[in-house]
């Protein structure tokens, strides 16, 4: 399940475990972003996996956005954080915040995405 409210993803990974993957994205005007999500995030293979290791939290960039929302300061905070320009990207994180993977390239592919991540399992 997704989550766009940061501190609900870290308490939620703290309590279960689990990875914390970051999507980022622009769901509705940047092309890889609608491959990746119709070609790896809502296939039921990367359900299985994401249910299984890791708390979702993503941000999408909708066309349009206003520069002083939430959504915007987040994605702002998140890819100077993890030094990244490129969407789609994703990065995995142990359930403490620390950065295991950054993936921006190769995401049309459930194969590819299901495989880098569970390296880190």
């Amino acid at each position: 399940m997704k989550n766009n409210d940061w501190n609900t993803t870290q308490v939620k990974a703290q309590k279960s475990g689990k990875k914390i993957l970051i999507i980022l994205t622009g769901s509705d005007w940047c092309k890889p972003c609608i491959k990746m999500k119709k070609n790896v995030i809502e296939t039921t293979e990367f359900e299985i996996y994401a249910n299984e290791n890791v708390e979702i939290f993503e941000i999408n960039l909708p066309r349009n956005q206003d520069l002083n929302s939430k959504v915007v300061k987040d994605y702002q905070v998140f890819k100077d954080k993890f030094k990244t320009n490129v969407l789609p990207t994703l990065v995995l994180l142990d359930n403490n915040g620390n950065e295991l993977v950054k993936i921006s390239d190769g995401l049309a592919s459930k194969e590819k995405v299901i495989l880098s991540l569970s390296k880190f399992n």
